[in-house]
């Protein structure tokens, strides 16, 4: 068996579930036992509120001419997931393609470029299934930044991903007056006045309901995640609150949408309060060195790479507003967070001659 399966296999095992500290520390080990030979370089960075972050690199700069960037997390699973299989030229198992494969395939990578007049540095963090504190609490440090980023938990090895949106998670509460329910014309529902609000925001960002898709995916999203109110069941409450998860294109920057929350909440006696902000990453399929990597994969698969939109978010974006160029491209499988995740192993040597190759490229 190659080294690289086995090495996969190997990290598979490890039940490092995001938020268990025990069990993705012991994958850090590994990959430390596994990778670490002379001339690499580990950075271990722990946070007081955050999942650890871990850098291995070619060089005590962190100023990299490419960086990969990965997550070794995963969700939860059966116990027999974590004991991989390899069926049909597949491994089976969490975190086969979520992503401890594409994970080895850039440590691959980065033992290839030692010796090499080329800055190199494979990041890896370890929360990003759930709140992506680690790279939230790297970012804030600003230490570490790159021209060329490979981000491999993006696209498939026959798509390349242009562009991810800009995730946006706010609440909002709206206000009433308390009554006896049975007397609601002397109280003021919080309630209506927050579905108002909700409606009013629907008639900007659709409904799309299950079935019902656009025909094009990149369009700006609005979903409802959470509504509560406080009152019991006869009182007419004087207040309401609801969650609200935004997914926004390059058309809707921040301030756009503030603009907007801003005039609908007011209008409908309520408030607002964003929760969660990151950034959109929105490359172009033209940038020089982006078509440079396709014509390299391209050679490498001997076949077409088609570019696609994702309607999710991914780490890169730590990278996004620093004038990185972040290519998004990946192994295949199936099955993501399910019962029957796999990884392919042909795409897993592919992405691992791609890489070598593309880093060839720009020596």
């Amino acid at each position: 068996m190659d080294n690289l399966i086995k090495n996969i296999i190997e990290m598979m095992k490890i039940k490092s579930i995001s938020g268990n500290l025990t069990e993705i520390n012991m994958v850090f080990d590994l990959i430390e036992k596994l990778y670490v030979k002379q001339g690499v370089i580990i950075h271990r960075y722990n946070f007081e509120n955050a999942s650890p972050v871990m850098l291995l690199s070619n060089c005590d700069d962190l100023n990299f001419d490419v960086i990969t960037i990965g997550h070794i997390d995963v969700v939860p699973a059966k116990d027999n997931m974590f004991n991989p299989r390899i069926e049909d030229n597949k491994i089976y198992g969490r975190g086969g393609l979520d992503m401890k494969a594409s994970v080895a395939v850039c440590l691959e990578t980065l033992l290839y470029t030692l010796g090499k007049n080329i800055k190199f540095g494979v990041l890896i963090t370890s929360d990003e299934e759930t709140s992506s504190g680690g790279m939230k609490a790297l970012q804030k440090e600003n230490k570490i930044n790159a021209k060329i980023v490979l981000d491999t938990d993006s696209g498939d090895l026959t798509h390349l991903t242009e562009k991810y949106k800009h995730p946006v998670s706010i609440s909002i509460t709206a206000k009433g007056e308390n009554a006896h329910s049975s007397q609601p014309w002397n109280g003021v529902n919080a309630v209506n006045n927050l579905i108002n609000c909700i409606n009013e925001l629907e008639q900007l960002f659709p409904r799309f309901e299950k079935g019902t898709p656009p025909q094009n995916t990149w369009v700006d999203t609005m979903v409802v995640t959470a509504i509560n109110s406080p009152a019991t069941y006869n009182v007419v409450p004087a207040e309401a609150v609801a969650r609200v998860n935004f997914r926004l294109t390059e058309t809707t920057p921040l301030e756009k949408l503030k603009n907007i929350l801003e005039t609908v909440t007011v209008k409908n006696n309520c408030s607002y309060e964003i929760l969660l902000s990151s950034c959109g990453v929105y490359m172009n399929a033209d940038n020089p060195y982006i078509k440079q990597y396709l014509s390299v994969a391209e050679t490498v698969i001997n076949s077409k790479i088609e570019i696609s939109t994702s309607c999710g978010a991914t780490d890169s974006r730590m990278f996004a507003d620093k004038d990185a160029v972040i290519i998004m491209h990946s192994i295949n499988g199936k099955d993501l967070h399910g019962d029957n995740e796999y990884a392919e192993i042909d795409s897993i040597f592919a992405l691992r001659d791609i890489q070598k190759a593309f880093i060839d490229s720009l020596l």
